[in-house]
C-alpha cells in the first residue's frame, strides 16, 4: 500500500498572540478593582471567595476601560481624569498597605458579526501604579506609536495614563486555559489583520462569495456539499480564515488557510489569492 500522506493541522493563532492582539485595546476591556469597603483591611480581592449568602456584596468593582500597550509590550490603561474609575484608583493608591493597587483585566473576544461564540478571552492579573505628571506624554506617545489614539493628545490634561505591571497572563480559547509567560506575552507580534477584520469579512462577503462558496464546496466530501445551505465567514486572522457552513441541519466550521502567515494589512490579498485562486493586484483588499 502507498504511504497515507499526513495533512498538517492548520494553523492558528497562538495563545500568546491571541492575548496580545487583545491587550493593544482594539476591544474594551473590564477592569475589576477592589471596592472602596475592602481598602482598609487585609482583605485579598482575587483570592478565592468564601460561600456566601445570595445577594452578598461583590467584593470587586468592575469598570469599562481602555487599555493599550507601550512600545515593548508593556499594558497601560488611558483613564479620564474627572472619571469615577480615575477616583476609585486615587483612593485605593493611597492605601500604604499595597505598592500598586490590585487589578484584573478582562478582555473578551468577539468575532465579526457576533456569529459564533467568543473566540478568546485575555484576563491579566497585577497591579495599577501612577506614572509621574513629568513622564505622562513620554509614556503616551510611546503608546501612540503601536495605536495612534486621538484620545492619547489629551493625556497631561484631561486624561492620563497608568501602567499595569503583570503578575500572571492566562487566554483562553477553544482549547482550554493557558498560562502565557510573561516574556512569551510581550514578545508576541499583534495580529495585523485585528483592527479591520470587520471589514475584511464583509469584504469577502461582497465581492467574493462565489469565489468563497466554490471554495467549501470543494474542501468538503461531496455528501456534505450537496446539503450545503449556507456559507459565512465568522473569522480572519494571520494564518486563515474561519468559514461557518450549514450542512443539512448542522454547521461545521471550516478552516482557509494562507500559505504563509500574513505580516501587514496590504499582504491579504495575495493571501486570499492563494486560496481561492482569484486574480489578485498589488493593492489593499479595498479594492480587490
Amino acid at each position: 500500500m502507498p504511504p497515507t500522506t499526513q495533512v498538517p493541522a492548520p494553523r492558528r493563532p497562538t495563545p500568546a498572540q491571541w492575548g496580545r492582539t487583545l491587550a493593544v485595546g482594539t476591544v474594551a476591556g473590564t477592569l475589576h478593582l477592589p471596592r472602596e469597603a475592602h481598602s482598609c483591611g487585609h482583605l485579598d480581592p482575587f483570592a478565592p471567595a468564601p460561600t456566601t449568602r445570595r445577594g452578598a456584596e461583590p467584593r470587586t468593582q468592575p469598570y469599562a476601560v481602555q487599555h493599550l500597550t507601550d512600545a515593548w509590550g508593556g499594558l497601560l490603561l488611558l483613564v479620564d481624569d474627572d472619571s469615577a474609575l480615575h477616583a476609585h484608583l486615587r483612593v485605593l493608591e493611597a492605601d500604604a498597605r499595597w505598592t500598586g493597587v490590585p487589578v484584573v483585566l478582562d478582555v473578551l473576544d468577539v468575532p465579526p458579526g457576533q456569529a459564533a461564540l467568543p473566540r478568546a478571552r485575555l484576563s491579566v492579573t497585577g497591579w495599577v501604579e501612577s506614572i509621574l505628571p513629568a513622564d505622562q506624554r513620554r509614556v503616551a506617545q510611546t503608546a501612540a506609536a503601536v495605536r495612534p489614539l486621538g484620545a492619547l493628545l489629551d493625556v497631561g490634561s484631561t486624561r492620563s495614563v497608568w501602567r499595569l505591571e503583570v503578575a500572571d497572563v492566562r487566554v483562553t480559547t477553544a482549547d482550554g486555559v493557558h498560562l502565557v509567560p510573561e516574556e512569551e506575552f510581550t514578545a508576541a507580534a499583534p495580529d495585523p489583520l485585528y483592527d479591520d477584520e470587520d471589514g475584511l469579512v464583509a469584504h469577502l462577503e461582497a465581492n467574493h462569495r462565489d469565489a468563497l462558496v466554490g471554495w467549501v464546496l470543494d474542501t468538503l466530501p461531496a455528501e456534505d456539499a450537496r446539503q450545503t445551505r449556507e456559507v459565512a465567514v465568522v473569522g480572519a486572522d494571520r494564518h486563515g480564515l474561519d468559514v461557518l457552513v450549514t450542512v443539512g441541519s448542522g454547521t461545521t466550521t471550516l478552516r482557509a488557510s494562507f500559505a504563509e502567515p500574513v505580516r501587514e494589512p496590504r499582504d491579504v490579498v495575495g493571501a486570499l489569492c492563494g486560496v481561492f485562486g482569484c486574480p489578485c493586484r498589488a493593492t489593499g483588499p479595498e479594492d480587490h
